[in-house]
C-alpha cells in the first residue's frame, strides 16, 4: 500500500485493505526552480535503495510504517492504533513473490479475511504474486523504482526554508496533494541542499489541527542493500479470498 496514500487517506485506506518553512519569492524564476529541483529530487529517489519511516494520523487514528526498498525487493512492517484495536501486518516482497504475515485484526480488515480464516492465519505467512491486481497495493511502495510516486504532488511549486534534520542540511521544496475527496493539502518536502537533492524528509498538511490529517515520511540509508529474506514455509493467499 503506498505510503502518500495512506498518510492522505489514513482512515479509508486501513478500514479497507512539522513544522512550517518560511516562503520565499513567488515569482516565476523561484517557481521554476523549484519544478527543477524536485523533478531532480525524484529521479534521484527512484535509483537508490533507501530505508523509510511513515507517520500518520487522523481523527485519533495512528499509522506508522517502517521499510526499506530495493531494486526488485524489499519490507515493512505496518502498525495502526485505532481505539483499543491494534492492526499489525509485515510484508516482504521478493521478486514477483510477495508474503504478508498479521495479526487477526489486520488479516481481516486490510486483508479481507473472513473472521474465522484471520483466526487461522494469525502470525503466519501467506504468499501471492505480485501479477495479481487486487493484492498488488500491498507491496507497492517497496521497490526503488515506487519511491518518486510515494513523492508526488502536484504544483505551483515554490522553494521554502532551510531546515537541519538528522544532520542533512535541507531544502524546503512546497506543493500540494489531494485526498479522496478533492480536498488539496499542503505538502512539504525537504531535499538535500549540498550535492544530489535526495528526499529527506516530507511532511503532509505541517500546520494541521489535531483533527486532520498529518503526517510525515522521513528517508535514510541510501544506497544500503537491502536483503529480505523470503519465509521457509508460507500458505498461498489468493484462495483464501473471497471470489470477486
Amino acid at each position: 500500500m503506498q505510503r502518500r496514500h495512506r498518510i492522505i487517506a489514513v482512515a479509508a485506506s486501513l478500514t479497507t485493505s512539522m513544522v512550517g518553512t518560511t516562503l520565499v519569492s513567488g515569482s516565476a524564476g523561484a517557481a521554476g526552480n523549484a519544478e527543477t529541483v524536485y523533478k531532480t529530487a525524484l529521479k534521484a529517489a527512484a535509483s537508490e535503495n533507501v530505508h523509510f519511516v511513515s507517520k500518520a494520523t487522523e481523527q485519533g487514528i495512528s499509522l506508522e510504517v517502517i521499510g526499506d526498498t530495493g531494486k526488485t525487493m524489499g519490507s515493512q512492517a505496518l502498525e495502526l492504533l485505532s481505539g483499543s484495536t491494534t492492526e499489525e501486518l509485515a510484508v516482504v516482497l521478493i521478486g514477483s513473490t510477495g508474503y504478508i504475515r498479521g495479526n487477526q485484526s489486520a488479516l481481516e480488515k486490510i486483508v479481507g479475511l473472513t473472521a474465522t480464516q484471520s483466526n487461522t492465519y494469525t502470525n503466519k505467512w501467506l504468499s501471492f504474486p505480485t501479477s495479481n491486481t487486487a493484492l498488488a497495493e500491498l507491496v507497492t511502495g517497496l521497490r526503488n523504482s515506487d519511491v518518486a510516486s510515494e513523492l508526488a504532488m502536484t504544483g505551483p511549486y515554490t522553494m521554502g526554508g532551510t531546515k537541519t534534520i538528522a544532520g542533512h542540511a535541507t531544502q524546503a521544496i512546497k506543493g500540494t496533494a489531494s485526498t479522496s475527496s478533492g480536498t488539496k493539502i499542503p505538502i512539504v518536502l525537504y531535499v538535500d541542499s549540498t550535492g544530489t537533492p535526495r528526499p529527506v524528509e516530507e511532511v503532509t498538511n505541517p500546520k494541521a489541527k489535531a483533527s486532520s490529517i498529518s503526517g510525515t515520511l522521513t528517508f535514510s540509508k541510501w544506497g544500503e542493500k537491502t536483503q529480505p529474506i523470503a519465509p521457509s514455509k508460507s500458505v498461498p493467499l489468493v484462495p483464501l479470498l473471497p471470489a470477486g
